[in-house]
């Protein structure tokens, strides 16, 4: 069926638009009516190869709910995961979801030694027909701890909307065998499952790097002597943390950890 675009029309005292605005009150049974009268809510008028008929026109985005305990600031070093209830809004069919993993923690040292950034979360993005769900829990993962001068970095927290998908956080980076920066997370469920990005590892304290990325975020590296803190090290929104120069690591209280994962849910009629 192909589509009238009748551009905008004005009726009296009422607008009309042919181009998939909202319409709104009595549904328009042909042409004429259209032209001359007042269609219903959410309809356009149709030509289905011998007539014009009105038709719905759904997949109206209605808002959206945010999951996580980052507030999407450069400095924000929230780690902490979480859950939440996601409760269908008035007129909502369908939902598109993007879940992500927690990030990995950072192996720090103190002496001239290696580091590590942590792997970034993973992501799953669904489109879901939730027109016979109520309500679905919403969980993100949390970012994993940063290790200092011995054993891995934290893995990050899985997140998952409900049943429906699921994203693993990156594993923690590793300064001792088998030497690496943490791997990245995996998802499953989505229609699209994409897997976190692995984190920088160096053999020698010169160095200093940077995170394995999320679908959202990758953290940098500092040479930790910034008043700050080197915030920048701290992961976010499921990417790593990553790591500095290795005589300031003990600055590392608000650097290193991976970032809080996260869920997005867009809500369509």
């Amino acid at each position: 069926m192909s589509q009238l675009n009748v551009g905008t029309l004005n009726v009296g005292t009422t607008q009309f638009s042919g181009d998939n605005t909202t319409l709104s009150t009595a549904p328009a049974t042909s042409l004429t009516e259209f032209m001359s009268g007042t269609p219903a809510a959410n309809q356009v008028v149709m030509w289905d190869g011998s007539n014009w008929v009105p038709a719905a026109m759904g997949g109206r985005f209605l808002g959206m709910n945010v999951y996580t305990s980052q507030d999407g600031t450069a400095t924000s070093v929230a780690s902490t995961g979480g859950s939440g209830t996601w409760t269908k809004p008035t007129g909502c069919n369908n939902v598109l979801v993007y879940v992500t993993g927690g990030g990995g923690g950072a192996r720090v040292n103190d002496n001239n030694y290696r580091g590590a950034g942590g792997g970034g979360g993973a992501t799953a993005i669904k489109y879901i027909d939730v027109s016979a769900v109520t309500s679905v829990t919403a969980t993100y993962g949390a970012g994993g701890a940063y290790a200092r001068n011995g054993s891995r970095g934290s893995a990050g927290g899985t997140s998952s909307f409900g049943s429906y998908c699921t994203a693993t956080g990156g594993q923690g980076g590793y300064t001792d065998n088998p030497y690496e920066g943490g791997r990245g997370g995996d998802a499953s469920g989505g229609d699209i499952n994409i897997p976190g990005g692995g984190g920088e590892m160096s053999h020698g304290s010169s160095r200093e790097g940077a995170s394995g990325s999320s679908f959202w975020f990758k953290a940098g590296s500092n040479h930790h002597n910034s008043s700050d803190g080197a915030k920048n090290t701290h992961g976010q929104w499921g990417s790593g943390g990553g790591y500095g120069y290795y005589s300031q690591n003990g600055d590392a209280h608000n650097n290193g950890y991976g970032g809080a994962g996260v869920v997005i849910v867009y809500n369509y009629s």
